[in-house]
């Protein structure tokens, strides 16, 4: 799905693409069809709404820099239009008139474009400080790659078989491709079934038996929805995070809806278990050899959620049985922080 993101921000359309989504908000509480009808019918209204409130621009082949604003392009096209103007009635007695119009708009324009990019780089500075005080270097990293920019496609880079045989052929890549993340993922792995009989299973309170069985509650769905990082690459069903934000109380109450239907029947959409592999460069080796490769997994954002809201459950349980001295991969906490308190 292809949306203008710069369009997202915008107050005006937000509010007019919640307004316009809340009445689908009452399909998902239609027990007469099932759950996958639900979440297609779903992707189908979000879709549409999207594409109607903010859609890419079909009057620019390039691509549209992220500092740019609506406004920013407004006053392009007042000040191209000024210049115009002033040719036509440039032997006339309003000449003055016009040529003084199209300095003004030039010189807003020039100021608005200077304003907006040092407003963007403030923005982006703030969301890399932001990842890092987050011990979210990933993130920060993956920032810094765009700006930078000059990234290598190597989407159509022909690859060796395991004889080191050249392949150019699409299907014949393709299905090296295939067989390599199938005996990448797939590996072979036996545990003595002994191991796993001497493992203590702890066991739960009343309470927090009834807490982890509970239905989704509707913060709960919030806080994961706030959890999810913006500006990540969709899954199968092309809805990205940043569009499920967009649609506020509206998608958090059809997404609560749904996530209780799936919890009581206990049965997931299909589309949940589709994903899509894709092979990203290790930026060493041959680019030809597929090892060289690792193998990232697309999933969508509405499962990422749900899983989301489990997870945020058994942390609230497990960060009140650990150490205090346990830092590695618990939120706030870093174990270079406590070497460094050591030195």
């Amino acid at each position: 799905m292809s949306v203008d993101n710069t369009k997202l921000k915008d107050d005006k359309l937000l509010e007019a693409f919640q307004k316009d989504f809340r009445d689908i908000v009452d399909d998902a509480k239609d027990d007469t069809i099932s759950i996958d009808e639900k979440y297609k019918l779903f992707l189908s209204n979000l879709n549409d709404k999207a594409r109607q409130y903010f859609p890419v621009d079909k009057n620019t082949n390039r691509k549209r820099k992220e500092w740019l604003t609506t406004g920013i392009l407004k006053i392009v096209d007042k000040k191209s239009q000024a210049v115009v103007e002033w040719q036509i009635n440039c032997v006339s007695k309003l000449e003055l008139k016009y040529h003084e119009e199209y300095k003004r708009l030039r010189k807003t324009a020039k100021a608005m474009t200077e304003q907006r990019q040092v407003e963007y780089w403030d923005e982006m500075c703030e969301d890399i400080e932001k990842s890092i005080k987050n011990y979210d270097p990933v993130t920060a990293f993956s920032i810094i790659k765009r700006l930078r920019g000059g990234s290598k496609r190597v989407e159509n880079i022909p690859v060796q078989d395991k004889n080191g045989k050249l392949l150019v052929n699409s299907r014949d890549t393709l299905k090296r491709w295939g067989e390599f993340f199938c005996e990448t993922l797939n590996v072979c792995a036996s545990i003595d079934q002994n191991l796993l009989d001497q493992i203590q299973i702890p066991t739960l309170s009343t309470t927090e038996e009834h807490r982890q069985n509970a239905e989704p509650s509707t913060e709960e769905v919030r806080k994961a929805i706030n959890q999810m990082n913006s500006r990540k690459a969709p899954g199968s069903d092309e809805i990205t995070v940043d569009i499920l934000k967009a649609g506020g109380e509206s998608v958090t109450r059809w997404l609560f809806t749904f996530f209780t239907d799936v919890w009581k029947n206990e049965q997931m959409a299909k589309e949940w278990s589709i994903t899509t592999l894709i092979r990203l460069y290790k930026n060493k080796g041959d680019k030809k050899i597929c090892d060289n490769y690792r193998g990232i997994v697309l999933l969508n954002a509405t499962s990422k959620i749900f899983s989301r809201i489990m997870l945020n459950r058994i942390q609230d349980l497990i960060n009140g049985q650990l150490l205090e001295i346990q830092s590695g991969f618990r939120p706030s906490r870093s174990t270079i922080g406590q070497i460094f308190i050591l030195k």
